[in-house]
């Protein structure tokens, strides 16, 4: 609502700058008045024996009244009380209600919200602050300089100085300059310099400040100097008071700014290790919301600088800060692999209506409508808040208790980050309501520069997080050290129960080649001759990739190696009997061939064989390991010499291009005549994406001969 009516003042009058709640606090008991300090004697302040800049510390003339011809300088505040400009003063008496008859009205005062003035018994009041000012013969240009105190407060904070003022120098109203001087009351308060144009002539002034009358509360009227130091003096020096001022304000926000560029530093840092690391999907949502905190800093700087109107600046920041809540709701989802529970779902889909508050905010102030979506809005943007923060608390503190060292580095920040949204507001509190500036004992001053245990949490998260992945790395180094070293380890095993050189084959020319995907294969093939001049040939593809499917290879070619069987299907059904209960399968084929040119083939769901470029048709058959007691069938053919038979595995058929075209049974069938080499180079050019296995037996014409 204070947003609100700064952006719809009421006509012809300063907007008002407080808050609702101070309203409906209780007034502060009355401090009964000096004599000196009520005195109605002549008041002037003599300026003409001092330098520049004065202090206009003393002889104010302060009166409650609506009448707006308080500024004019002929106005007679002879009865006014005056006061001195130092810190909370006392009350002053209020000229409305001191002057109305019993049978009339209260001379209430009203607001203005959302554009509309809501009355309370009256016409608008102002507290008037007049002085009159005795300057030298032939001062030259005058100015007036109002310093607002830096702001000690790290967060969001709307016109921390109170209401605003305005400056009338005999009786001429005295714009400000700086940043949006024609428009103020949209932007945060800050210290401006006044051009009171007094001609050099001119030895009298009469200088008025007035403000909304806020009669009790921490922006009541009585502690307008507590919040502001009011100079007269050349413009130059003042610009000088002015530049110090925004470089004390620079300073206090210094820390915030270096966190800004720190956020945004390891956010590109989180991005990169995301897209290296596609399987850590909490860095994408870390970064996210590292990304919407670093503006964080800088929209604070701009909003406090007055470069930034206030509504925009209160709506950019309140966004920013409740989308990047969501994103850490998911990174923490991920990061601990939290199962998907009633009230994550309810926290995750109910948190579209946290991207309301900006645009609800904006456009308040438009139609009644919009004012009924904004509480709407508001009101459900924090029960999530409640909601995220109860969920965020206890899950780190149940992570932590399971002694997950992580969860416990990320409870550091959390806890000092509570403590440092305290903090300030008790700072601000006790300034308030104790009338002077009050340094909290943990703000630690580095020089001109002030780091606020806020900006401590806030660089304690980024070194927590730093600290996470790093030790993140290491641990992922050493299992990839230990993956690897486990790999070479199976590598070595399967070079041992693979054939790697070119065995002795009478009457058979044998080419094989064998490509893996990874470090270690699932594909393996057997080749060994028999005792009757024969040859036996089993090719087989386990079931995924990596070091578990070696491990089967390993399992398969030592039963290939133990059994005493040498009929194909046998050897399929007592390979079955071994994989059964491995949760694994793997298809297989296996082939006897007789010195005579007989040929028994019996497959087990592997790809089909070719005969000469002819794809030979096989009875179907389960995998190996699917069901125990499996049977399977042996299929007899003849092998004319010269004849060639080509099994592969299904790497061959299945290599892929980028584009999504895969290589095919109809390139196979034509390349069928090409050496095993040829075959497999092929596939493997066209897009690997699995085991190419190839091999090829050709009966030999000297077989026939002996």
């Amino acid at each position: 609502m204070q947003l609100v009516a700064q952006q719809h003042p009421p006509p012809h009058s300063p907007p008002p700058k407080h808050s609702f709640r101070d309203l409906f606090k209780p007034p502060p008991p009355k401090r009964p008045p000096s004599a000196d300090a009520e005195s109605t004697g002549p008041a002037i302040f003599d300026a003409e024996g001092l330098g520049s800049p004065v202090l206009l510390d003393k002889s104010w003339r302060v009166g409650i009244s609506s009448d707006k011809a308080a500024a004019e300088p002929e106005y007679d505040d002879s009865a006014w009380a005056v006061r001195d400009a130092s810190g909370s003063m006392a009350d002053v008496p209020d000229e409305d209600q001191r002057d109305r008859r019993p049978d009339e009205p209260d001379k209430g005062m009203h607001i203005a919200v959302n554009g509309q003035q809501i009355q309370t018994h009256g016409p608008q009041r102002y507290a008037w602050f007049r002085i009159h000012i005795k300057l030298a013969q032939n001062h030259g240009p005058v100015a007036l300089y109002i310093e607002l105190p830096v702001s000690q407060n790290t967060s969001m904070a709307i016109s921390s100085g109170g209401p605003g003022v305005d400056v009338y120098a005999n009786g001429k109203p005295i714009p400000p300059n700086g940043p949006h001087g024609d428009n103020p009351q949209h932007y945060q308060q800050i210290s401006r310099i006044f051009d009171l144009n007094v001609p050099a002539s001119e030895t009298s002034l009469v200088l008025v400040v007035r403000t909304l009358y806020i009669p009790f509360g921490p922006s009541s009227y009585t502690s307008l100097f507590a919040n502001r130091k009011l100079r007269l003096g050349h413009r130059e020096d003042l610009d000088g008071a002015l530049a110090q001022w925004s470089a004390r304000g620079l300073f206090e926000r210094l820390p915030r700014l270096v966190n800004s560029i720190l956020l945004l530093v390891l956010a590109l840092f989180l991005l990169a290790l995301y897209f290296t690391q596609k399987g850590h999907i909490e860095y994408l949502w870390l970064a996210l919301h590292e990304l919407l905190q670093a503006p964080i800093g800088f929209v604070d700087l701009a909003g406090s600088s007055a470069r930034m109107d206030q509504l925009w600046y209160a709506a950019t920041v309140l966004q920013l800060i409740l989308i990047s809540a969501y994103f850490y709701f998911e990174f923490l989802i991920s990061f601990l692999s939290l199962r998907r529970r009633w009230y994550v779902s309810l926290l995750r889909y109910t948190s579209p209506i946290l991207a309301g508050v900006a645009p609800t905010l904006l456009l308040v102030g438009h139609s009644t409508v919009i004012g009924v979506v904004l509480a709407v809005v508001f009101l459900g943007s924090l029960v999530w808040l409640i909601g995220w923060t109860l969920f965020v608390s206890i899950t780190l503190v149940a992570a932590t208790v399971k002694r997950n060292f992580e969860a416990g580095l990320l409870l550091i920040p959390l806890v000092l980050s509570i403590v440092g949204m305290v903090e300030p507001v008790l700072t601000a509190g006790m300034s308030d309501f104790g009338g002077r500036e009050y340094h909290s004992p943990l703000t630690i001053q580095a020089g001109q520069i002030p780091i606020h245990f806020a900006s401590i949490a806030d660089f304690a998260g980024i070194f927590v997080i730093v600290l996470i992945i790093f030790v993140r790395f290491l641990r992922i180094q050493r299992n990839q050290e230990r993956v690897t070293s486990e790999l070479a380890a199976a590598r070595s095993v399967q070079e041992l129960m693979i054939p790697q050189e070119k065995l002795q084959t009478p009457g058979f020319e044998v080419d094989s080649i064998y490509n893996p995907a990874n470090e270690v294969g699932g594909d393996f093939f057997h080749v060994e001759t028999t005792k009757d001049g024969g040859l036996l040939v089993v090719i087989g593809d386990v079931a995924g990739k990596g070091l578990k499917a070696a491990m089967n290879v390993s399992m398969l070619m030592g039963a290939l190696r133990r059994t005493p069987d040498r009929s194909p299907s046998k050897i399929l059904e007592s390979l079955n009997r071994v994989l059964v209960g491995s949760d694994s399968f793997t298809t297989c084929q296996a082939a006897w061939f007789g010195a005579n040119g007989e040929l028994v083939l019996s497959n087990a769901g592997h790809l089909p064989p070719y005969l000469n470029s002819q794809e030979i048709t096989l009875p179907g058959g389960l995998p190996l390991g699917v069901l125990p007691d499996n049977t399977y069938e042996d299929v007899r053919l003849y092998l004319h010499p010269g004849d060639r038979i080509l099994l592969m595995s299904d790497g061959v058929v299945e290599a892929r291009q980028p584009s999504g075209e895969l290589f095919g049974f109809d390139r196979v069938h034509n390349l069928s005549n090409q050496s095993a080499f040829y075959i497999a180079d092929a596939a493997k050019a066209f897009g690997q994406e699995d085991d190419i296995t190839v091999l090829t037996v050709r009966r030999m014409a000297e077989a026939m001969a002996a």
